[in-house]
């Protein structure tokens, strides 16, 4: 898993892999007060100098996450905050927040179905191997004025008002069926957005016989992170708008109450939104890899943590291996057992995935491409990007 390339060769695509480092993060529940967007985590920032913590949040109207170095503290994100959890299950979280850095925080995910909208500004994350880009297209003026102008009559049978897709989905529907890992790509800006959280169990309670729009709601769900890129109504965004209003109600008990109607709410409409809509069948059904093997993933959850957060660094077996407090033998052998690869395998394959993202978006030459990959050899590089994607970086790259 070494690096073959002299890092001198390639300068520009060092600085840029490093741009694109994921950081490890550990989850340690809090619920005594609110702990804005990471309320369920103690995250840890990976950076050139080491680990920094981010635990420090200021209780105040404009709240503050700051690292936890005692000689010069960094603000990475400011801004109102909403994190609340309620008995039934639901938690939301998001608010208005002024990211200060450019940088990327790992956390861990539980099981759950994840409801991510963006108001404004552009939001970045990624659960395990599939990352997501959202962009808001509204404020709220804009948000409310278009309440005004929804015509009632253009609504389908079962009451959804048809509304046209941008070419960027503003929202997404992640199905977690299982404890993953979580990254959040912080980049400097401003964003508004909101994460309702709803564990399974709330839809499981919900059940009373039997149900076709149930079957036909989970049909889009079959696999692990299986989602849906949605496009919310005027009405969805209303909803928004207003959670977002009640981060300054100081009255707890009330502030709970406005939040959790509203977000009720936005499942409702989101669900009769999905159950409209073709089911996309997977081209590779290994949505699941850990589907036949699944006992061992919560074992090896430190060992994947620990390589997307040093994915761009020459890793090494035994350190994988202590991540998660086995063996390297072990390591082995129940990685292959609920990956169906081995590590070095997931690594190139990871790491081919970020030099595609790169290629499309950051435009680096091939010879960049292949070191940021790991290769020592373009013509090794084109090979193996060929073999997994189907084309080659030159025909990627005038595409």
């Amino acid at each position: 898993m070494k690096n073959e390339n002299a890092p001198h060769s390639n300068d520009r695509a060092s600085l840029v892999m490093a741009r694109r480092v994921v950081m490890a993060a550990k989850v340690e529940e809090n619920r005594s007060e609110p702990q804005a967007e990471y309320s369920e985590d103690r995250a840890f920032v990976s950076r050139s100098n080491g680990l920094v913590n981010i635990d420090n949040i200021e209780q105040r109207k404009i709240q503050k996450i700051i690292t936890a170095q005692k000689s010069q503290p960094q603000v990475l994100v400011e801004g109102r905050f909403l994190a609340e959890r309620f008995p039934s299950g639901i938690s939301v979280m998001g608010g208005d927040i002024h990211e200060l850095a450019d940088t990327t925080v790992l956390a861990t995910a539980g099981s759950a179905l994840h409801i991510i909208i963006v108001l404004s500004g552009k939001l970045r994350f990624g659960y395990d191997d599939h990352d997501f880009y959202l962009r808001g297209k509204q404020d709220r003026t804009e948000a409310l004025a278009d309440i005004s102008k929804v015509d009632l009559s253009n609504k389908t049978p079962t009451g959804a008002v048809v509304h046209r897709p941008s070419k960027e989905p503003t929202a997404v529907i992640v199905d977690i069926k299982r404890r993953c890992s979580f990254r959040r790509y912080l980049s400097k800006g401003r964003v508004r957005k909101l994460n309702i959280i709803i564990p399974h169990e709330w839809f499981e309670r919900l059940a009373s016989g039997e149900s076709k729009a149930e079957g036909m709601f989970w049909q889009h769900f079959a696999h692990h992170l299986s989602f849906v890129k949605w496009q919310p109504s005027p009405q969805v965004f209303h909803y928004c708008h207003e959670m977002m209003e009640a981060i300054d109600l100081e009255d707890q008990w009330q502030r709970n109450l406005y939040v959790e109607t509203r977000a009720t709410a936005i499942v409702g409409e989101m669900i009769r939104d999905v159950i409209q809509l073709p089911v996309k069948r997977q081209a590779e059904p290994v949505e699941d890899p850990c589907h036949a093997s699944s006992e061992h993933y919560d074992a090896l959850c430190g060992a994947i943590e620990y390589i997307e957060s040093y994915l761009h660094t020459d890793l090494k077996l035994e350190d994988i291996a202590k991540q998660s407090a086995m063996s390297v033998s072990a390591l082995q052998r129940k990685f292959k057992q609920t990956f169906t690869c081995t590590v070095f395998d997931y690594v190139r394959n990871r790491r081919l995935d970020k030099v595609k993202e790169a290629m499309c978006k950051e435009k680096i030459t091939i010879g960049e491409a292949a070191y940021m990959a790991g290769y020592n050899h373009p013509s090794n590089f084109i090979t193996a990007f060929k073999r997994k994607f189907g084309i080659t970086p030159g025909e990627l790259l005038t595409s």
